[in-house]
């Protein structure tokens, strides 16, 4: 047993010592083994974290390079990265700190992403705008963003306005301190304020242009963009719809301060009207960048489109009413002085080649680009201003005539434009005419027998191209100043009126009182108008005695212009009379087709009533002016007595007529070469010729009737060789004037045939013919009643209420 024992003591210790050999050589090698195989694991753990931990420790480098680079969309990832991971590591005590910084940093950029998003108001670059706003969408701040951007909108049309007024005042002068905008606008001094203001409207459109380019991008965006961000893009429209009315309520207001704060009363009409162009032109570009909001709509835009012009109404309106007068009576200086003689100008000459219509191709809204665009800021999206081409000089005008071209205006001053049996025949007129030897009509010189061609082309005076010219500035401001546009356009009517009521007051003056009936109703009507509110003169205004009306003196016809005979070609002011008249036509012309431009939308009433009435009436001056004149050039007077000496009271038909026609048709012929002498000093067309052989007629018929009217006893036979007499001169003047038929006929015709009409019959007769002078009419009655008091006096009665019933 013991021995067992021992064995078994033994077996045991071998195997203990097998088992701690195995242990020795196996189990802690291969533990060891499992040991660095962790710690190798770990350490990697360890090297990966650390690696995490610089690559966040120089974030703020890659931060700063992609900042530079304008990289927004890859800082803010990085960022945004950077922040998550350090949340992983947390524990870290360095992490914590890295932490901080990354928030401090996420801070840093977005002011930086502001910085940058505030550039975009001035000058807008979609590249840059798409790389924020995708910036601003990995921070889920779209919404702020487009808060932010209109705050800097504002800010930038503020900061602009008053960089651009400063830099213009400090040339000028020395400021101690920075005033306030509306103060800084009160030192800019009248030379500088056009430079200003167009600096001004200049920058300001850039922020417009920035503006609208933005709201493009968005609309482009919003065709594209995905359902799930319907509320963002809801909200972002919303915005920046409502924004494009803030804007140009903030250019408005940045604007009207700046005008506001100086005296436009001393500006010169050159200046005042480029002025009125660079605000309209602004209100253009107001007008477009407000119609494409959908919130608000046309409405919106015509009520802040009006906000700038309404401001200024008051002041524009001091300086129009201010010029106004001055031109007015500028205008009457012109014709105290005017000559009256054709102004050189071009067979084509017509307003459109005045410098002063030269707006009416600046001013159309929308203006045309090259590439067929109607929008300003499609045309001027890359390079340019709308405002450039205001600054632009305008163009020289070519009106007159050049050398070749004055062949037509001849100097006919001298008598060498007539033949020597013209010449004789002038110095003979001028003579006796109650002569008895007459040279046979036969034989006088036809008006083809000069040698000088007559004048062609436009009747113009030099004061109606003023007058034009000042319609192509007030034109001007009426386009450009809608608020005033009805001011003006009783400006333009009054320069119309108040040259068309000189012209009748200077050459009708000489008219005979029974010649007054030539003025058409119209025409009297509108004279009489013009003088009762345009030509200043006293009025009894009840108990309060005399008051002032009107607002210009009449003009005084230069001593220079001769309408009484002095003139030594003895045509009794017929040339100045041609071109006042003439050139009155020609206004009422220039007016008519100027009508689609001058029209008034709120009154519309007054320019068709201005049209029908007065411009119209420039025509029926034709007739009184020219038969003033045309009456001196006739001696009638002569004529009267050699009829007076005409027995009447024939017993015997006589088959020739009287010797007075001979005179009196050789006074027309005298009268046919003057006219051709008038055709080499002003243009006389075809239808001017008629007017003036019209009036010729028409002198000569009322010569016929007031000598017939003259005779005290007359028999039938003397009626009959009245009869005679006057076909004898309707024969002979149809050939000398080309008249067919011979105007008045009827006039003579019924006055000699209403001694025929029986006394019960004669007073409707003179009821009906109104058109025969009082004295006319009481010799008719006193040779028709002569037995038969009773009725004489009843009809001498009837002719005195119609002579006060035509007279008022």
């Amino acid at each position: 047993v013991q021995g067992q024992l021992g064995e078994g003591l033994d077996t045991c210790r071998q195997g203990r010592e097998g088992l701690g050999r195995a242990q020795r050589q196996f189990v802690n090698c291969s533990l060891g083994i499992l040991a660095r195989v962790r710690r190798r694991q770990q350490a990697e753990v360890l090297l990966d974290h650390l690696g995490t931990i610089r690559t966040l420790s120089r974030t703020q480098t890659r931060l700063e390079e992609l900042t530079r680079e304008e990289e927004w969309p890859a800082a803010i990832s990085l960022l945004l990265e950077c922040i998550k991971v350090s949340s992983t590591y947390k524990h870290f005590t360095a992490i914590a700190q890295l932490s901080t910084k990354l928030g401090d940093t996420l801070v840093m950029t977005e002011e930086l992403l502001d910085t940058a998003l505030a550039k975009q108001c001035s000058n807008f670059q979609a590249a840059n705008y798409a790389k924020l706003q995708e910036a601003y969408s990995l921070l889920g701040k779209t919404q702020t963003a487009t808060d932010q951007l209109l705050m800097h909108f504002t800010t930038a049309t503020h900061n602009t306005s008053w960089q651009v007024v400063y830099g213009h005042v400090c040339l000028m002068q020395d400021l101690p301190r920075p005033p306030p905008y509306p103060d800084l606008c009160r030192e800019v001094q009248q030379e500088s304020f056009l430079p200003c203001l167009t600096d001004l409207v200049r920058a300001l459109w850039g922020i417009m242009l920035s503006y609208h380019s933005l709201v493009q991008w968005h609309r482009k965006g919003w065709v594209e963009e995905k359902e799930d961000s319907i509320a963002t893009q809801q909200y972002t429209r919303n915005k920046l719809e409502a924004g494009l009315g803030r804007i140009w309520q903030d250019v408005q207001s940045k604007v009207k301060q700046f005008v506001l704060g100086s005296d436009l009363s001393q500006f010169s009409i050159e200046s005042f009207l480029h002025f009125l162009d660079l605000l309209h032109r602004l209100i253009m570009v107001g007008q477009e960048l407000t119609s494409g909001a959908s919130l608000g709509g046309q409405e919106m835009n015509n009520t802040n489109s009006a906000l700038l012009q309404d401001s200024l109404v008051q002041q524009c309106l001091n300086y129009f009413s201010s010029y106004h007068t001055s031109r007015l009576e500028e205008l009457a200086t012109h014709l105290d002085n005017e000559g009256w003689t054709i102004c050189p100008v071009k067979h084509t000459f017509s307003y459109q080649l005045l410098a002063e219509f030269s707006h009416l191709n600046t001013l159309r809204s929308p203006s045309k680009s090259t590439n067929g665009s109607s929008s300003l800021f499609q045309q001027f999206s890359n390079s340019g201003t709308p405002f450039d081409s205001l600054c632009q000089e305008s163009l020289e005008e070519d009106i007159l005539l050049e050398g070749g071209e004055h062949s037509g205006y001849q100097d006919s001053d001298s008598e060498d434009d007539l033949s020597e049996e013209q010449k004789q025949e002038l110095v003979e007129e001028n003579k006796d005419t109650g002569r008895t030897g007459l040279t046979p009509l036969a034989r006088l010189p036809s008006a083809s027998t000069t040698t000088s061609s007559p004048l062609s082309g436009l009747t113009v005076s030099n004061t109606a191209i003023m007058v034009l010219r000042l319609v192509g500035r007030y034109s001007h401001m009426m386009k450009v100043l809608t608020p005033i546009a009805g001011e003006v356009w009783r400006g333009i009517c009054q320069l119309f009126e108040f040259y068309l009521y000189t012209v009748n007051m200077f050459f009708s003056r000489d008219l005979l009182d029974t010649e007054q009936n030539v003025y058409s109703v119209r025409l009297r009507e509108t004279l009489t108008n013009i003088y009762s509110t345009v030509v200043l003169h006293e009025v009894r205004d009840g108990e309060q005695g005399l008051r002032v009306v009107g607002c210009v003196r009449e003009a005084t016809l230069s001593p220079g212009v001769q309408l009484e005979g002095g003139d030594r070609d003895c045509s009794h002011g017929l040339p100045a009379r041609v071109v006042g008249v003439e050139s009155a036509v020609f206004l009422a012309t220039q007016l008519t087709s100027l009508r689609h431009l001058l029209s008034l939308s709120d009154n519309t009433q007054a320019v068709d009533m201005f049209y029908t009435n007065t411009v119209a009436a420039a025509v029926d001056l034709r007739c009184p002016v020219y038969l003033a004149g045309v009456s001196h050039c006739l001696n009638t007077d002569s004529l009267l007595a050699q009829m007076a000496k005409v027995s009447w009271d024939l017993r015997d038909v006589v088959s020739q007529h009287s010797q007075y026609v001979d005179h009196l048709l050789h006074q027309l012929q005298m009268f046919s070469s003057r006219l051709v002498k008038l055709g080499m000093l002003v243009p006389l067309p075809t239808s001017l010729q008629v007017v003036l052989w019209e009036q010729a007629t028409r002198v000569a018929s009322t010569m016929f009737v007031d000598g017939f009217s003259s005779a005290r006893k007359c028999t039938n036979e003397g009626r009959a060789l009245m009869q005679l007499d006057y076909r004898q001169f309707v024969i002979k003047l149809e050939k000398l004037s080309g008249l067919k038929p011979v105007p008045f006929q009827q006039f003579v015709s019924n006055y000699i045939k209403a001694y025929y009409i029986p006394e019960n019959e004669l007073g409707q007769w003179v009821e009906e013919h109104q058109e025969y002078s009082t004295a006319q009419l009481r010799a008719l009655v006193a040779a028709t009643a002569y037995n038969n008091n009773k009725t004489k006096q009843k009809l001498n009665s009837l002719i005195n209420d119609l002579s006060d019933r035509i007279r008022r």
